[in-house]
């Protein structure tokens, strides 16, 4: 029964991984975090000695392998501190008896007198580690909400943790092995809201519902000479270029007669601005630029660059920032400052 408990639950975690190996990617259906390397930039994570494995997640989940006498434990915990907060994969079968795939131990990976590897006659989980992840247990007391079942449901998601390599604390014949080092490879994986994965869908799609096309054509675009036309995502995006107070929205934009394409910038929805139909540089900026940009986001004042960025200073403006770019070629930057819209160069790549 063991054995059937953690087959099932081991095929249902490989049914959320797609067919070539084990990624932990996002979509629109489903959240997916990896589990990093403390400091960050190896490709699998370790623990050793007495200490525990700790990572806040952005949800605010502390992922978290805990020291016991034998190995580790896993657990998800759905807020920090620890003390008090719920254990999000504490339905993972089996419930009570065997092995929980939580519980990695050494002994789980030697024969019974601990004179060599686990060949099948220790019934318990080997490298690939499945367990439930139960966001509907946050704010309860570690059961269901709506039932009080001790069973995983049809919202839970799955994660998994595979032993990459381990080191044992003593291989000594007939006392059960205690593991003393771990590396592994971890992700959780959840289902998305409905509403959230709506969400993500429609921010994905590069097609223009009449909602946007009517609050454009009501700020001033001719829909006559221009058509909303989308090459990249998200479609339209929204900031607050001149800082008062009021959402500004910015959209792809074509224009027919000769298939030019820009960005139309409706501020408070009744000012608009087109960029990249200019027919002169300005300053730095080229003319033409914004209908050539493959990439857009606004940045606040006093946001910390993204990493692409890091190193350029923006200037002081009196709202958000629109940043566009030609992927690791050009980026230019939109802002307001002394009652016009303007523009400047971030960086220009020279292309051979």
């Amino acid at each position: 029964m063991m054995r059937r408990l953690l087959n099932i639950l081991a095929v249902a975690a490989w049914m959320v991984l797609p067919a070539t190996g084990q990624t932990c990617d996002p979509s629109p259906q489903r959240h997916a975090v990896h589990i990093t390397s403390e400091p960050p930039g190896e490709d699998f994570a370790e623990v050793a000695g007495d200490r525990s494995f700790y990572q806040v997640l952005d949800n605010g989940w502390v992922f978290a392998l805990m020291r016991a006498e034998e190995g580790w434990s896993l657990r998800v915990f759905d807020r920090a501190p620890i003390g008090d907060a719920v254990d999000l994969t504490s339905l993972t079968p089996p419930l009570r008896g065997a092995p929980n795939p939580r519980d990695i131990f050494g002994w789980h990976f030697r024969n019974l007198d601990n004179t060599g590897p686990n060949t099948g006659e220790v019934n318990a989980p080997q490298a690939l580690r499945a367990f439930v992840v139960s966001p509907g247990l946050q704010g309860t007391a570690g059961l269901r909400a709506s039932d009080g079942q001790e069973t995983s449901g049809p919202d839970d998601g799955i994660g998994w943790l595979k032993v990459i390599d381990f080191g044992l604390a003593n291989p000594v014949p007939g006392v059960p092995a205690s593991m003393n080092w771990l590396k592994f490879d971890a992700c959780l994986t959840w289902p998305r809201s409905q509403e959230e994965a709506a969400e993500l869908i429609d921010r994905a799609s590069l097609y223009h519902i009449p909602e946007e096309r009517e609050e454009f054509a009501a700020c001033g675009l001719d829909l006559h000479a221009f058509e909303l036309s989308a090459r990249f995502a998200p479609r339209t995006i929204g900031g607050d270029i001149d800082g008062d107070g009021a959402l500004d929205s910015a959209a792809q934009v074509r224009r027919i007669s000769n298939g030019t394409h820009g960005i139309a910038i409706c501020r408070a929805g009744t000012s608009l601005n087109l960029l990249g139909f200019e027919t002169k540089p300005d300053g730095r900026v080229r003319a033409g630029y914004a209908g050539q940009a493959e990439a857009w986001q606004w940045i606040s004042p006093g946001d910390e660059l993204p990493g692409h960025l890091a190193g350029y200073s923006l200037p002081a403006s009196d709202g958000d920032i629109l940043v566009l770019e030609r992927i690791e070629k050009e980026a230019v930057i939109v802002f307001w400052k002394d009652d016009r819209m303007q523009t400047d160069q971030v960086y220009h790549y020279v292309e051979p």
